[in-house]
């Protein structure tokens, strides 16, 4: 490590004791699957897909009901798991922005602890960024070669960024493939055949992603190495749909989490607490003995996956900001409600291009020119958006039903925007927050106008 990014650690490291020790170090797999949304595994209740690997690892570890991402896009959220903090402090927040230079990751805390740090697929960081790997396998997912790569007794930490489910889709990616006619076609998607197809490719790549996680399971078990290693699991985003992946509704920041590490995680364990992707670097630090640095904006998940004193989140924020069209969109979900904050609402709904592609939009479009599609579908087609959207996710899980104007609900959005606006000053988000905080100069904030 260079001598600049050295000095970065350890000015970022809080005088903080390290963790209890252990009789062995810990060891890290991680596995990013690629817009990979919730709730589409079976353990997590689908009823139709086929994840039989994916669904051992529930029940002999730890669900979690209620993960949450950092961004709604790929490369910012991935930045946000390396780094700890939000995609717009380390100016990643823009789809395809290299992780910079000076800012330390979870990568190079663990390398300067003596870790063997490896990588497989979508890092999705830069080049330069897969430079700081120890081991860099490309786009193959031979894991013997990492572990034939690993020097004897080093702990190590895994990172495979698994390609699928994303787009684009052809058929015959899994057989059997799934039975379109039985795939729950979610309500803000009109029900077509070419909608149900499309989820059935969908489906079928994350069965494929799921038989990639059973080699790497069957080669820790074979090493083995499974007994001292924590295995996460996750997806980086919503499912790649409209009104999901690149949105801040549930279905674009709602992911699938599962957790396995024998001994040390409960088997068959379920969390309902909320839990957002910037906590997992603290995570990982706290179970190598290794300060959490100041900069670290997550809190460790620790003590929840092995029933210890954690703290808990009241809220979880999200954000999307230039995929391929610039959509600034920031949300502070609770376990009850969650405010959506379009900085941009002039602009109509825009879907990333690889949905745009899809027969999905298509339909949409083509269904909405022939007055077929319901009110709350139509709104993918409104010329403009409400600035701000409340949700009561209890009553209404779709979003169907925005409670801004409500004067019922007055109370709870000057909390939420006040939470939110917290947030944005704590992070240094270069979007306005709606309020001003006491002895700071006044900013304009948001329009009274919704």
């Amino acid at each position: 490590m260079d001598l600049s990014r050295r000095s970065l650690l350890k000015a970022g490291a809080a005088a903080a004791p390290a963790a209890p020790a252990k009789t062995e170090t810990p060891n890290f797999v991680f596995l990013l699957g690629d817009d990979n949304g919730w709730p589409h595994l079976g353990c997590c209740g689908d009823p139709v897909i086929h994840t039989p690997n994916l669904d051992r690892m529930a029940r002999e570890g730890m669900r979690f009901e209620n993960a949450f991402v950092s961004s709604a896009q790929c490369s910012p959220n991935r930045s946000s798991i390396l780094t700890g903090c939000a995609p717009h402090t380390t100016s990643t927040s823009r789809l395809h922005t290299p992780m910079p230079e000076w800012e330390p990751t979870i990568v190079d805390y663990l390398k300067d602890r003596g870790y063997f740090v490896g990588a497989f697929r979508k890092v999705h960081q830069g080049a330069q960024f897969d430079k700081r790997w120890s081991f860099y396998g490309g786009q193959q997912l031979d894991f013997e070669k990492f572990f034939d790569a690993l020097p004897s007794g080093k702990p190590f930490y895994l990172h495979a960024g698994f390609t699928d489910p994303h787009r684009p889709y052809r058929s015959g990616a899994f057989q059997p493939p799934h039975d379109r006619k039985k795939i729950p076609v979610p309500r803000f998607l009109p029900d077509t055949p070419e909608v149900r197809d499309d989820l059935g490719n969908y489906y079928d790549f994350i069965a494929r992603l799921d038989a990639d996680y059973g080699r790497l399971l069957d080669t820790l078990e074979r090493r083995g190495l499974a007994q001292n290693t924590l295995v996460i699991f996750t997806g980086d985003n919503g499912m790649p749909f409209p009104r999901a992946k690149g949105t801040c509704y549930e279905a674009g920041i709602h992911v699938p989490m599962l957790a396995r590490w024998p001994g040390r995680v409960r088997a068959g364990s379920v969390t309902r607490e909320l839990v957002a992707h910037v906590d997992l670097p603290a995570t990982w630090l706290e179970a190598a003995g290794i300060p959490k640095p100041r900069k670290m904006q997550g809190r460790s998940l620790l003590g929840l996956l092995t029933g210890g004193a954690h703290p808990s989140r009241t809220e979880v924020f999200s954000e999307r900001n230039w995929h391929d069209n610039f959509d600034p969109i920031r949300s502070v979900r609770t376990d009850r409600y969650k405010l959506i904050f379009n900085a941009a609402p002039h602009f109509p709904y825009r879907p990333a291009w690889d949905l745009a592609d899809s027969p999905t939009w298509a339909a949409i479009q083509r269904l909405g020119r022939a007055g077929k599609l319901t009110p709350p579908q139509m709104t993918m087609l409104d010329p403009a958006r409400p600035m701000l959207e409340l949700y009561d996710l209890a009553r209404d899980p779709d979003e169907f039903h925005n409670l801004a104007t409500s004067p019922e609900h007055a109370g709870v959005l000057e909390d939420l925007k006040r939470r939110l606006s917290e947030w944005m000053h704590d992070t240094y988000d270069y979007l306005p927050p709606a309020t001003t905080r006491p002895g700071e100069p006044a900013g304009r904030g948001w329009p009274v106008s919704l």
